[in-house]
C-alpha cells in the first residue's frame, strides 16, 4: 500500500509514547487483576488517554460483573479430586472414581478449554471495566474497525516461570492421568456391573500406577498462586498501541485532513481478559447488535514481543473459534508489504486465547495480532509471559514500530475498499 497525503506518519516518537504509557501503567498500577482497585485506576487512566485521543463526547467505561476466579483457582481442587479417585480405584471404589473422573474432566474442558462459566457460582463476584471511545469519519460511515486488546494482568504461571521447558511436559501428563483414570475406573465399573473381577495382574498394578503418577502431576495444583504478572508484553504494550493508533488519526484530522472517509475507528480496552475473556464477552452481548448490524472488522492485539514472531489468527480459544481467514491474511500481507515477517496462524490447544475470539463467538469477523509463539511444547528460559519478568525491556522497539503500521494501514485499506 503506497503511502498517500492522509497517511497519517508514524515517528520514533509515535512508538515512544508506546512505551512510556506501558511503563507508566506498569508501574503505578501493579497487580492488575480484575475487580482490583490497580485494575479499577488503569481504567481511569486509559480514559483519560481515549478521551484526547478519540471523539470526546464518544468515550465511555462500561462496568460488568463477573467472577473471575472461578477462571483458574479451581485447579488445586481438581488435582486433588484426581488424586482421590486414584485411591479410590487403589482401594476398589470404581463407582465412586468413575464420577469424581468425569466431573474433573468435564470441568477442566469447559473451563479450561472452551472458557465455560460452569463454576461461576462457587466464587465471589467482582466488578470489572471496559474503556471504549471513537472516531467518526468525514462522511456516511459504512464500516467500523474495532481496534482492541485488554489492560487487566495476568496471574504467574508457576510452571512457566520455574519450568517452561517442561510446561508442555506437564499439561499432557495432567490430561493423560484424567483420561486414563476415567477409562480405567468405566472399564472397572462396567465388570464390577456384570460381576467379573478384573484380570489379576491389573489390580493393584494399574491403580498403583495412576497413583504414582497422580503424585507426579501434583504440581498442577500450583499452576497460579496471589503472584501477579505485570502484564507488559501481555498485554498493556498492546492497549498503548491501540491508543497511539487513535491518536494518529485524531492528529491528523486537528491537522485538517480526516484519513478516514467511511470507516468509524473504534478503539477498546477490555478487562478481565485473563479471567476467561470475561470483559470481550459482556462488551459483545451490549453491543451484539450494533455489531452486526453495521459490516465490523476486529483487530485485536495481544501478546507482543519480538517482530520476527509476528502471526495473526484465523482460529482462537484452544482451536474451537473460528476467527477470519481473510483479515488475518489481509494483515499478514500489509506485514509483507511493510517488510515484516508474518504468518497467518491460530491459537494451538493449551494455549488458551485472546478477546478475538470473543467476536468470533458471535460471527463479527476478527483476527488478533501476536508477536510470540504459542508453541507450548517450544517453550524456553527466556520466556516471559506470564512471568514476574513481563516488562518493557523485553519487547522490541520494532515489534511495536511494526503493529503501529500494520494497525494503520489495514484500518487505512478498509476505507478505502467502503
Amino acid at each position: 500500500m503506497g503511502k498517500n497525503k492522509s497517511e497519517p506518519e508514524i515517528t520514533r516518537d509515535n512508538v515512544q509514547h508506546v512505551f512510556n504509557l506501558t511503563d507508566e501503567i506498569v508501574e503505578r498500577y501493579p497487580n492488575r487483576l480484575t475487580g482490583t482497585r490497580a485494575c479499577l485506576e488503569t481504567a481511569m487512566r486509559l480514559k483519560e488517554e481515549f478521551s484526547r485521543n478519540c471523539d470526546h463526547t464518544s468515550v465511555d467505561i462500561e462496568e460488568f460483573t463477573c467472577r473471575p476466579k472461578s477462571f483458574l483457582k479451581y485447579i488445586p481442587v481438581i488435582v486433588i479430586i484426581g488424586i482421590i479417585c486414584s485411591f479410590l480405584l487403589l482401594f476398589r471404589y470404581p463407582v465412586p472414581a468413575l464420577i469424581g473422573f468425569a466431573l474433573v474432566i468435564f470441568a477442566f474442558y469447559g473451563q479450561f478449554v472452551r472458557y465455560w462459566h460452569l463454576l461461576d457460582p462457587l466464587f465471589p463476584k467482582a466488578r470489572g471495566y471496559n474503556i471504549h471511545g471513537r472516531i467518526e469519519p468525514e462522511g456516511r460511515v459504512k464500516q467500523q474497525v474495532i481496534l482492541s486488546a485488554h489492560h487487566d494482568a495476568a496471574y504467574v504461571f508457576q510452571l512457566i516461570a520455574h519450568m517452561p521447558r517442561f510446561y508442555s511436559t506437564f499439561m499432557q501428563a495432567g490430561i493423560l492421568f484424567l483420561v486414563v483414570g476415567f477409562l480405567v475406573s468405566l472399564i472397572w465399573t462396567a465388570l464390577m456391573l456384570f460381576n467379573v473381577p478384573p484380570p489379576a495382574w491389573a489390580h493393584p498394578s494399574i491403580p498403583l500406577a495412576l497413583v504414582i503418577c497422580s503424585i507426579l502431576v501434583l504440581p498442577l495444583a500450583f499452576f497460579t498462586t496471589g503472584q501477579v504478572s505485570p502484564g507488559a508484553g501481555d498485554n498493556m504494550i498492546a492497549v498503548a498501541i491501540t491508543n497511539e493508533v487513535a491518536r494518529l488519526f485524531q492528529d491528523a484530522r486537528k491537522a485538517g485532513t480526516n484519513a478516514l472517509q467511511h470507516t468509524r475507528l473504534m478503539v477498546v480496552s477490555f478487562d478481565a481478559e485473563e479471567a476467561g475473556l470475561r470483559g470481550a464477552r459482556a462488551f459483545c452481548k451490549k453491543h451484539k447488535e450494533e455489531l452486526l448490524s453495521t459490516k465490523t472488522y476486529v483487530f485485536n492485539i495481544d501478546t507482543l514481543y519480538k517482530v520476527k514472531d509476528i502471526n495473526f489468527f484465523a482460529h482462537d480459544l484452544n482451536t474451537t473459534v473460528k476467527l477470519s481467514r481473510q483479515v488475518a491474511q489481509d494483515c499478514a500481507d500489509i506485514a509483507h508489504a511493510l517488510g515484516y515477517p508474518a504468518v497467518v496462524s491460530g491459537m494451538p490447544f493449551g494455549g488458551g486465547s485472546t478477546d478475538a475470539a470473543a467476536f468470533g463467538e458471535i460471527g463479527v469477523e476478527a483476527t488478533n495480532m501476536a508477536a510470540m509463539s504459542f508453541d507450548v511444547s517450544a517453550f524456553g528460559k527466556d520466556m516471559v509471559y506470564h512471568t514476574k519478568n513481563d516488562l518493557t525491556k523485553y519487547i522490541e522497539p520494532e515489534v511495536v514500530e511494526a503493529a503501529l503500521k500494520i494497525a494503520r494501514n489495514y484500518i487505512l485499506k478498509k476505507d478505502a475498499q467502503a
